[in-house]
């Protein structure tokens, strides 16, 4: 006798596939997500071909109410996120992220956090080079490079919407944790003016670089899998 086909044996094959195309959800909508990082890497182009190199009025007030709030603690705050975005402080972080990707075996995770920590920086450097504004004067640390973007706002802006999209699920629970990756750029972003080391514009360049490129990788690698498991 021939062997009755199982008629639900397509139905639980497609099942499997699209468990597997799933993989990393790191978005609910990836489209949406895809598009959300493009509209905010467009808005860091426009910005960066029309940053005028001599300081905004925006820039300068800011710098003056920067100025007027100067304290020994507020200092010392700013000097741990200096420390924090850029030599060890941010090499340990880096590392530390990825070694509990990789114990948790979560390659599709490890591969959008290395593309996107490798990207952010990458931009910006090349875009310090052809931008090449003039810091402010008398910082109170002294970071070599040119003054647009903020190489700490975009690592700021990469890394805390990496976290949200690695260590929570979709939905409104995560919601609590883009109020706090949005308190982490906004406070490093804050740091790098009170330091006078930046100007206001070229901290919320380095923000939108930073979010930009982590939305477009993860989603893009999202969308990927979901196309190749299909």
């Amino acid at each position: 006798m021939l062997a009755k086909e199982d008629p639900t044996a397509d139905t639980v094959e497609l099942r499997v596939l699209e468990r597997s195309a799933a993989g990393e959800d790191f978005f609910a909508r990836p489209r949406r997500a895809l598009s959300l990082g493009a509209t905010l890497l467009a808005l860091f182009l426009l910005l960066a071909l029309l940053v005028p190199n001599q300081p905004t009025s925006i820039d300068r007030h800011w710098a003056e109410w920067m100025d007027d709030i100067q304290t020994a603690v507020l200092k010392h705050v700013a000097l741990v996120f200096n420390e924090l975005g850029h030599g060890i402080g941010r090499a340990l972080t880096i590392v530390a992220i990825g070694v509990v990707l990789i114990v948790a075996r979560r390659w599709w995770a490890l591969l959008a956090f290395a593309l996107t920590e490798g990207l952010a920086p990458l931009i910006s450097t090349a875009t310090k080079s052809l931008v090449d504004r003039p810091r402010p004067p008398d910082g109170l640390v002294h970071p070599s490079g040119a003054s647009f973007p903020s190489g700490h706002a975009t690592y700021a802006g990469a890394t805390c919407v990496a976290l949200v999209l690695l260590f929570s699920a979709s939905g409104r629970r995560r919601r609590l944790w883009w109020c706090v990756a949005a308190v982490g750029i906004l406070a490093m972003a804050w740091s790098r003016t009170y330091l006078k080391v930046h100007w206001l514009l070229d901290v919320v360049g380095g923000s939108l670089l930073g979010a930009g490129v982590a939305l477009v990788v993860f989603a893009g690698l999202q969308l990927l899998r979901v196309n190749r498991g299909a």
